[in-house]
């Protein structure tokens, strides 16, 4: 037994040597940024935005495709005459926007930073978390339900044996932003939801959030908090200021977040008017302003952002 224990330990030593070269070998943060699985978000701009473009950020908006559509940048920057940039990262996974603040103070120096919020807290991870993470934050144990923590290993070893592998051919590492180097990321989508599926969207929101106290949900929310604790905390240690701005489904009867009372701790909660939610021409899907929707909220947000 002790023969077979010690053949199996020096078989998987060089394995597991391996691997902790890989995890700590020098890594270019600019192709974790563009080694994304949702091909439709234009993550590399947000690494253009913020290591190469020296424009300075005032207000950074952070959240998912939410507000990625509905936060019109350049609309909101002309009417305030503030820098205005749109970090939003699509899918849903509260963990992805810890290093995308971490990155924002690294460069930009903001006055205040909005974070999305919907109905509830997503309970899943987002699956490129490792690729723009820091090996630490990775591994960083978070004492909360997180089903996801060993696939995020997974995908830390896969981004970095990539990167590795593409240095050693020479290959090109990364790929240029999608929209070339744009002082914005909004995109308009000037088109409107078909009405037949907004109404059914509509009823199946209304049914939704029913179990707002139970223990299960608690526990499943527990991670995306213990982000967010984290991202307000380094926000505040640098004085920036956190806001948190609502942007529900459309025809969700939650008029404020379920985590109104947490968000609270650390920030205002903006509520926009549902106007501009409950009007079916503002919306793309269920899920997504449109170009006039974004408009309108521009211009609710340009008001709120005067007063402060």
């Amino acid at each position: 037994m002790q023969r077979f224990l010690k053949h199996s330990i020096l078989f998987s030593l060089p394995f597991f040597i391996g691997i902790i070269i890989l995890y700590n070998s020098p890594f270019n943060k600019e192709f974790g940024y563009s080694y994304r699985k949702n091909v439709d978000c234009n993550t590399s701009w947000i690494y253009y935005r913020l290591y190469e473009n020296p424009k300075p950020i005032d207000i950074a908006f952070l959240g998912t495709s939410h507000t990625g559509c509905g936060i019109n940048d350049s609309l909101i920057e002309k009417l305030t005459h503030k820098k205005i940039a749109n970090l939003a990262y699509c899918t849903k996974g509260r963990n992805i926007q810890y290093p995308i603040t971490k990155d924002l103070l690294a460069t930009k120096k903001p006055t205040y930073v909005i974070i999305e919020v919907t109905e509830d807290e997503y309970s899943a991870s987002h699956k490129d978390f490792a690729y723009i993470a820091d090996v630490e934050d990775v591994f960083s144990p978070q004492f909360a339900y997180n089903p996801s923590i060993f696939n995020a290993f997974f995908e830390l070893l896969k981004v970095r044996f990539s990167y590795t592998r593409q240095l050693l051919k020479k290959e090109q590492t990364t790929a240029p932003p999608v929209f070339a180097k744009n002082n914005y990321s909004y995109i308009p989508f000037n088109f409107t939801a078909n009405k037949i599926d907004m109404e059914r969207h509509k009823k199946n929101n209304a049914k939704k959030y029913k179990n707002k106290t139970s223990l299960v949900r608690k526990i499943k929310i527990s991670s995306p908090k213990k982000y967010l604790t984290k991202i307000c905390n380094i926000l505040i240690e640098n004085n920036i200021t956190p806001i948190f701005l609502y942007i529900p489904s459309y025809g969700s009867t939650i008029k404020k977040p379920l985590e109104y009372d947490f968000y609270k701790q650390y920030g205002e909660v903006w509520i926009p008017p549902t106007f501009i939610f409950y009007n079916p021409e503002n919306w793309v899907d269920s899920e997504h302003l449109n170009l006039k929707g974004s408009q309108e909220l521009a211009v609710w947000l340009s008001e709120k952002l005067s007063e402060i």
